[in-house]
């Protein structure tokens, strides 16, 4: 076979180049942080025939349909073949080498044909990561993990053949990759950057955010520059482009051009002079931290990817998911959620998802995982809740159903937890009505093979509002209600009594609920994966005083906010609705203690 070269980016070069033996890489989309996994895949191949390497992930589905496919690809590309160089979820050939390390079942094992070993360990398969010794780790989307299971399960297997390994100095290290966590008990991961300061005294996030910044900024005159008539050579400003110069001298626009390519070096010339100040290095301890972001693989991705993602996602994620900015959510919030007790990710039926892969074959194009029958968290033979929020500027709908199942703790519960495993919204382009059409035939669609076909529905009071546009229109409850019964469903009205309750008396019910405090109330779960601008909008839901009241505050869905409306408080009016709805009543005996229940900035009064 000839020479094979792989371009790597310049979120990929450090690791490649400083060869630490830990590595703790915090990146947003379209950084390759897959590819990157298959570097380090095959190093891991070459140097360390027969051993056994963790691959963990929250799940299979995790493992099988975001990390493996582009991995692989690598792999693929430098020459491996898979079912002659390596296998999948079987038992390997008899010609295979044997690991060091006996495995007795291949399920989830890719084994290699020199020996080499990579167990997948799914977190919602308790004890999957238990077994035998392993030799490295490697981790993807670690701010998903259950830090104390993995700690218990994997940590502790990283352990044995020091008589093969131990001269390697990476032996028995790990690589961790995931996106910027944004929950207080995902923040774990960052501490890894602390030698930063320590050891240098870099503020490593501090700068990190105002290069952030400034490349936001960039995109702004990239976008303007493409608004203007530059000949085809020049389509993108570049700081050492001799088709800008030319471009700027030679168009009619010429004042323009000129004044948007100085602007654009000068924010691209302070990044790099910021970009120096944290460049990457080894701790005295062996990590490697990095930081990286679209910016770092722009030669592949240009910049309409990021141009388009931010035009097309809400502020908020653009931000964190692909610009990997470090972000702390609200304090005084109206809802106190704590990750640990009230989130869950990623409740996949792993069988059915294995079975389904294994029968389609990994990375086929024709994979549709969009669909209620792979969520574990969705019982089909049960009726299923809906609430509403209607609006001009969005439409929400959250989904949920009432368990004796624990999905955060993984435990059987006696009080029933409230679960909310879905969310869907749209966002009008011309009618109301056809927002309304559009939002229930995404969740049509997707419980479109629900066994149940029971349904709750939690009236929005507004809803009862007609359409000013359309002369004699249907109220928008009436024209869910049409839609819904019309797509097969039996639908079961409810609303509220009286007049909208005061958000002070929501507030102490949710406290009640949050803090779990009282066995006659429920629990409440959220499916953080599923319904992510749920939690945004709860997280960021401030608490305000009002008199002698305490209100949420909803300055975010005010015309003219800077918030877009999926990241505003309309989602969490939506559960408000439901929770309020279903159990109001429970506070009637609780009105002389339920100032208990008040938190300010996260405290108890």
């Amino acid at each position: 076979m000839g020479e094979i070269k792989l371009p790597a980016n310049r979120a990929q070069l450090p690791k490649l180049l400083l060869q630490a033996k830990c590595e703790v890489s915090v990146e947003g989309r379209g950084t390759g942080k897959s590819y990157d996994i298959g570097f380090t895949m095959d190093r891991l191949i070459r140097l360390m025939p027969k051993a056994v390497v963790a691959l963990t992930g929250k799940t299979y589905g995790q493992l099988l349909t975001r990390t493996l496919p582009s991995s692989l690809k690598l792999l693929n590309q430098i020459g491996y073949q898979k079912d002659v160089n390596y296998v999948i979820g079987r038992k390997p050939p008899s010609w295979f080498i044997d690991s060091y390390e006996t495995l007795n079942k291949f399920d989830n094992v890719i084994s290699f044909s020199n020996g080499t070993r990579f167990a997948m360990i799914s977190q919602s398969e308790p004890g999957s990561g238990r077994g035998a010794n392993t030799d490295y780790e490697i981790v993807d989307e670690a701010l998903l993990l259950n830090r104390e299971q993995y700690n218990n399960e994997v940590i502790p297997t990283n352990r044995g053949n020091r008589e093969f390994f131990g001269h390697l100095p990476f032996h028995h290290g790990f690589k961790y990759s995931t996106s910027m966590p944004i929950t207080k008990e995902a923040r774990w991961i960052l501490d890894y950057a602390d030698y930063y300061k320590t050891e240098r005294g870099v503020r490593l996030f501090e700068l990190w955010n105002r290069i952030v910044m400034m490349q936001v900024d960039i995109l702004s005159v990239v976008d303007e520059w493409k608004k203007l008539n530059v000949p085809q050579d020049a389509a993108v400003p570049c700081p050492t482009s001799p088709a800008a110069d030319a471009a700027a001298q030679d168009t009619a626009a010429s004042g323009n051009i000129a004044e948007l390519i100085h602007e654009f070096r000068r924010q691209w010339n302070e990044i790099v002079r910021l970009k120096r100040q944290i460049a990457p290095f080894v701790s005295k301890e062996g990590v490697l931290f990095t930081l990286s972001n679209a910016f770092d693989n722009l030669d592949m991705l240009g910049f309409d990817y990021l141009l388009r993602n931010q035009k097309q996602l809400p502020l908020l994620v653009f931000l964190v998911e692909i610009m990997n900015i470090y972000y702390d959510k609200v304090e005084d919030c109206f809802y106190s959620i704590q990750e640990k007790k009230h989130v869950y990710y990623n409740v996949y039926d792993e069988d059915r998802l294995l079975g389904f892969v294994s029968e389609i074959g990994l990375g086929s194009t024709d994979a549709d995982f969009n669909s209620s029958v792979f969520d574990r968290d969705c019982d089909s033979t049960a009726p299923l809740e809906v609430s509403f929020d209607w609006g001009s500027s969005i439409c929400v709908m959250t989904v949920q159903q009432p368990r004796y199942w624990d999905f955060a703790q993984g435990l059987a519960s006696e009080q029933v937890c409230q679960t909310m495993i879905n969310e869907f919204f749209v966002k009008p382009d011309g009618s109301d009505n056809l927002m309304i059409n559009e939002l229930l035939g995404k969740f049509c669609a997707y419980y479109q093979h629900h066994s149940n076909r029971e349904l709750h529905f939690y009236k929005d009071r507004y809803g009862d509002h007609r359409n000013p546009n359309v002369l004699n229109s249907l109220t928008f409850n009436q024209m869910a209600l049409s839609f819904l019964r019309s797509n097969g469903w039996e639908v079961i009205e409810h609303e509220h009594p009286g007049m909208e309750p005061p958000q002070s008396d929501k507030y102490i019910l949710w406290g009640i609920v949050l803090s779990e405090a009282d066995d006659n109330f429920p629990k409440f779960r959220i499916n953080g994966d599923k319904c992510k601008y749920t939690l945004i909008s709860m997280n960021n839901a401030r608490v305000k005083g009002v008199g002698a009241n305490l209100e949420k505050d909803k300055r975010s869905e005010k015309q003219g906010s800077s918030v877009p409306p999926e990241e505003a408080t309309h989602l969490s009016d939506a559960v408000d609705k439901l929770l309020w709805t279903k159990y109001h009543e429970l506070l009637d005996n609780k009105s002389s203690q339920g100032t208990g229940y008040l938190r300010a900035g996260g405290r108890s009064l």
